[in-house]
């Protein structure tokens, strides 16, 4: 099979697998994030044996050793900071009254005050225009803190009634993330005997094409904004902005979508601090969002180094399918997408021209032997 058939037949069988992934996620995730977990180990313990060969370790001892390590540290980093944020979320839960207030008898009294000043200039609605969004916005206020809170309530209760099945999760991922990673050599070794040399080189071809062309690119780009997100959670934090961890927490992972963007929160919320003459905290913001724009510039072409190798044309088409499909999701997942069916095209034209067999050298023709002059006679 060649030509436009084998490409839809392979663009077929690559969506088919994502749709099958994705609805097997939801029952083999400890599995996979246990996969994951082993290829951010390996690398570590590979070289800690290679190291101790005198001492003579066991790769096993390592592992264990290099799990305790990572665990310990990322699992006591993220119950800080999860706490922090539910703690956070709850208090905002509980001031939101008081923002309406706030809206109510500080924000408005502001805007009529500054409508006075211009009312020679601005014509009658925009006064109208203001009270329907301030009263619009304390009803969505309101309707998502109520909302909020009963996901909480509902999430809480949920995770009381799964908690044996988490701690059951915890444990197959902790388990699989040791054997993935002590037993590599025997996982690898047992694959290699099962499937034939053909599809070994075609799946070969393609890991090596996933692993630098997208899953490379995925974990540079979640690199950049975990360092952006992490600046700004530092800098709202010691700034002193009330619930800044919070805050900070959500605009990084805003920042991370293509469309959205930090700037969408930051500089609305500086133009509004310079409108109520709060001008430190307006200079803060701007200040905060020029920082973000200096640590993407500097930190995408050291990290991501390229990008995902996509025409922008076609790169717009697929976010817009994706948001149209999966919402926010489809906004990354659109591309991601794409960009998968592009490395199976490549991997399968470079397996097949592996395959090829090599081009016909022709023979050098023979110079016809020089007849001799007709003078000269054999004797």
């Amino acid at each position: 099979m060649n030509g436009l058939p084998r490409i839809l037949w392979l663009v077929t069988l690559t969506l088919f697998a994502t749709w099958l992934l994705l609805i097997a996620a939801p029952y083999v995730w400890p599995f996979i994030l246990a996969f994951l977990l082993s290829r951010l180990l390996s690398p570590a313990v590979s070289f800690c044996v290679n190291r101790c060969k005198r001492i003579k370790l066991h790769r096993g001892l390592i592992t264990l050793i290099s799990m305790i390590l990572l665990l310990g540290i990322l699992g006591t980093a993220i119950f800080a900071l999860a706490s922090r944020l539910i703690r956070e979320l709850i208090q905002l839960l509980q001031n939101t009254p008081q923002f309406v207030n706030w809206l109510t008898d500080t924000v408005m009294p502001y805007l009529r005050d500054l409508y006075q000043s211009y009312s020679d200039v601005l014509p009658d609605t925009v006064m109208s225009f203001f009270d329907d969004a301030v009263a619009t916005l304390s009803k969505n206020a309101i309707e998502f803190a109520g909302t909020l809170s009963g996901i909480i309530t509902g999430g809480a209760l949920i995770t009381a009634v799964g908690l044996p099945t988490a701690l059951l999760s915890v444990v197959l991922t902790i388990m699989s993330t040791y054997y993935m990673t002590a037993d590599k050599e025997r996982i690898t070794a047992f694959f290699a005997k099962t499937f034939p040399e053909p599809i070994r080189r075609h799946s070969g071809i393609l890991k090596r094409n996933l692993v630098r062309s997208l899953f490379g690119q995925i974990k540079s780009q979640l690199l950049v904004s975990a360092i952006i997100t992490s600046f700004l959670m530092i800098a709202f934090v010691v700034f002193g902005i009330r619930y800044g961890l919070l805050l900070g927490f959500f605009i990084g992972l805003a920042d991370a979508l293509p469309v959205v963007g930090a700037g969408l929160f930051l500089i609305p919320w500086a133009i509004v601090e310079l409108v109520m003459g709060h001008y430190a905290m307006a200079a803060f913001f701007a200040v905060a969002y020029i920082c973000v724009i200096i640590i993407r510039q500097i930190a995408e072409p050291r990290i991501v180094g390229r990008n995902l190798g996509l025409y922008p044309l076609a790169t717009m088409i697929a976010m817009y399918v994706g948001f149209r499909l999966l919402g926010i999701l489809g906004l990354i997942g659109g591309p991601v997408l794409l960009n998968l069916l592009r490395v199976v095209l490549e991997a399968d034209k470079a397996a097949r021209q592996s395959n090829a067999p090599p081009a016909a050298i022709p023979r050098e023709t023979e110079e016809p032997k020089k007849k001799p002059a007709n003078g000269s006679k054999k004797k």
